[in-house]
């Protein structure tokens, strides 16, 4: 009888850890396919990106709960976690609580300013909700396929952030005058916004252009009547923008550059077996396959954008078209922007 006990409540046991696997294996999937995708982006986009030395924690939020893949010893002091998950590359903890209350997540932060005993102080953490509360939030993003390539969008500013001199730039120079006040001067002035939509369209047609001599002259349009806006900028406003609007423009720029290289991935690449087996929300890239980035305006349209998403990421192409490397000095020397780089090869 006992024997028989025994054996019954084994059964219960396993069967509940089971279920409990089962319900974790799809959050263990994505986040292990994630961690995986940096390697096919270190080799296709950005050399280093993989590199050991950026990689950045990630936090995943369910609606109820937290879980933490590569957490520094600094948040596993602050947060009482267990490891549930482990493989060669990640080990995923789960928190006991979850470690905020706001309702949704797709960021990389950090701590700045004066030192605080915060466990993301001067630390970079992926932030991101999982794709059924980004669905909720954003309806339009229809599958585990295109939330991954938003979460890449912010793991590459996690990348950014963790070349120091980039930071310590950043955190000295820019961080006191945020987005939005360049947003705010988009959205309310007639005649700057007017600059900017030209300005993108000369990038464009910039690409569009066959031979480098005369995509040159196009940019050296560009600066001109780019000039002349910040100038109108400084009289006008009072206030000179152009090293915020040109980090921003980097920052972001190259950002969605990698969001993007991953829908030209995607259109080739396999199904993953995992995903398949744990993800109903997964398809198979289907979305990307015969893939026309004409179809995403909002990519490269700044009227259809935050303005210097679209300036960024049509700059990263026209240095692309051009062959000129700008992809090995970002970031690590500070405060050097796509702008500059640009200019110093016209």
């Amino acid at each position: 009888m006992k024997k028989l006990l025994f054996l019954i409540l084994t059964l219960i046991v396993f069967s509940c850890k089971k279920k409990i696997d089962e319900k974790e294996q799809k959050i263990f999937d994505r986040i292990t396919f994630i961690y995986n995708l940096k390697q096919d982006v270190d080799e296709n986009t950005w050399k280093t990106f993989n590199n050991k030395e950026y990689d950045v924690p990630l936090i995943y939020f369910t609606n109820s709960s937290s879980y933490i893949a590569n957490p520094t010893e600094k948040f596993l002091k602050t947060f009482k976690s267990e490891i549930i998950f482990q493989d060669q590359k990640i080990k995923i903890y789960s928190s006991k609580n979850r470690v905020d209350n706001l309702p949704f997540h797709m960021e990389t932060g950090m701590t700045l300013g004066d030192p605080t005993d915060k466990y993301n102080y001067h630390s970079p953490f992926m932030m991101c909700s999982s794709y059924e509360e980004t669905f909720k939030k954003i309806p339009s993003i229809g599958s585990t396929d295109e939330w991954i390539t938003m979460v890449m969008h912010e793991y590459f500013h996690g990348y950014q952030y963790k070349h120091k001199s980039y930071i310590e730039y950043y955190e000295k120079e820019i961080v006191q005058i945020q987005p939005d006040s360049l947003v705010a001067i988009y959205k309310n002035n007639d005649w700057f916004k007017k600059s900017i939509d030209e300005e993108n369209q000369l990038l464009l047609k910039a690409l569009g252009e066959k031979d480098n001599i005369s995509t040159k002259k196009i940019i050296k349009d560009f600066f001109s009547l780019r000039n002349k806006r910040r100038s109108e900028v400084f009289a006008k406003l009072n206030v000179d923008i152009s090293k915020y609007e040109k980090c921003y423009e980097t920052m972001e720029g190259t950002a969605r550059y990698i969001e993007f290289s991953l829908y030209d991935l995607f259109s080739k690449k396999r199904p993953n077996p995992q995903l398949l087996k744990s993800d109903t929300s997964y398809k198979s890239f289907q979305k990307f396959r015969n893939y026309n980035i004409n179809k995403d305006k909002w990519l490269y349209e700044s009227e259809m954008t935050t303005y210097f998403y679209a300036t960024g990421f049509n700059m990263a192409r026209v240095l692309d078209k051009l062959k000129i490397d700008y992809k090995s000095r970002l970031f690590k020397e500070g405060k050097i922007t796509m702008e500059d780089i640009l200019l110093e090869k016209l």
